[in-house]
């Protein structure tokens, strides 16, 4: 647009909060694969709009993931607002839209740190895999959306009862999954119990109002210590067997898996299997 006028810009501010924002997206970049060093930004004059109505346009336009900034004037309130989509955004790349808990993608990056953490510190680990007993007749009878309570409920119960430092995801379909940092198998076993005693003691009402219904769940449990090495899959695979022999064990239970590093305990010891288990197994 042609004028002899001349727009002064906050320089200093201006490109300094655009630096940051820079940096900002570069981080966020890397955590959701995109190379937007390669992307190119498009600004475009848009007269006669305040902060306020360009917020009223971009909701109803889905606009929320523009950036606006003023020509004159102070560019904090943009870029706050641009800071906040994007926290949305990454939130969204983590979480699990129905249940709000971590997704697999969160899971799998968290355990792989929490196993490293422990191969450090020599610190206890324990993994549990979840999986509502019967869940297909929970849909086949009462419907999905009833379906998508009892998932949301349990998710909710879940997250009620362990520690802000623990991570609940959903794990895929009806499995849920727990990484229980710095808890070893007595406590990670006794916390499991008391959640699968709770769950199954809640009532959903059927779509007709005209009765309720119980719905169970399955756990298998893991524990490591950093004593040997492992992968985040191997430590999957050991919670997945125990899940397994819950199920077949009569469901509504919880099962613990052989625990790697109580294998490496020599023979001379004396100690059985089991005790093995117990005895190395942690608090």
């Amino acid at each position: 647009m042609p004028t002899d006028k001349k727009i002064k810009f906050p320089e200093n501010e201006l490109a300094s909060e655009l630096t940051s924002l820079q940096k900002e997206l570069c981080e966020y970049s890397k955590g959701i694969g995109e190379k937007l060093d390669q992307a190119v930004w498009v600004f475009r004059l848009i007269q006669g709009v305040t902060c306020e109505e360009w917020e009223s346009i971009a909701a109803r336009r889905d606009l929320g993931q523009w950036l606006s900034l003023p020509i004159n004037g102070d560019a904090y309130p943009h870029l706050k607002r641009f800071q906040e989509t994007l926290e949305k955004l990454a939130y969204q790349t983590d979480h699990d839209p129905l249940t709000e808990l971590a997704n697999r993608r969160a899971f799998d990056r968290i355990l792989d740190i929490e196993i490293e953490r422990s191969k450090r510190a020599r610190t206890p680990l324990s993994l549990a895999i979840f999986d509502l007993d019967d869940f297909k007749r929970v849909n086949d009878t009462y419907g999905h959306q009833k379906g998508d309570e009892v998932l949301s409920t349990f998710a909710g119960h879940l997250k009620a009862n362990t520690r802000r430092y623990d991570l609940a995801a959903r794990f895929g379909g009806e499995e849920f999954a727990l990484i229980m940092a710095g808890s070893g198998l007595v406590k990670a076993q006794r916390l499991l119990s008391r959640l699968l005693l709770e769950f199954k003691q809640i009532e959903f009402a059927t779509p007709d109002g005209d009765g309720t219904f119980h719905v169970t769940c399955s756990v298998g449990l893991t524990c490591y210590k950093g004593s040997v090495n492992i992968t985040d899959k191997e430590l999957i695979e050991l919670a997945d067997g125990a899940l397994y022999e819950a199920k077949a064990a009569g469901k509504d239970q919880v099962k613990v898996s052989r625990l790697a590093f109580a294998d490496n305990v020599p023979n001379e010891t004396l100690v059985h299997a089991n005790e093995k288990q117990f005895l190395f197994g942690g608090k």
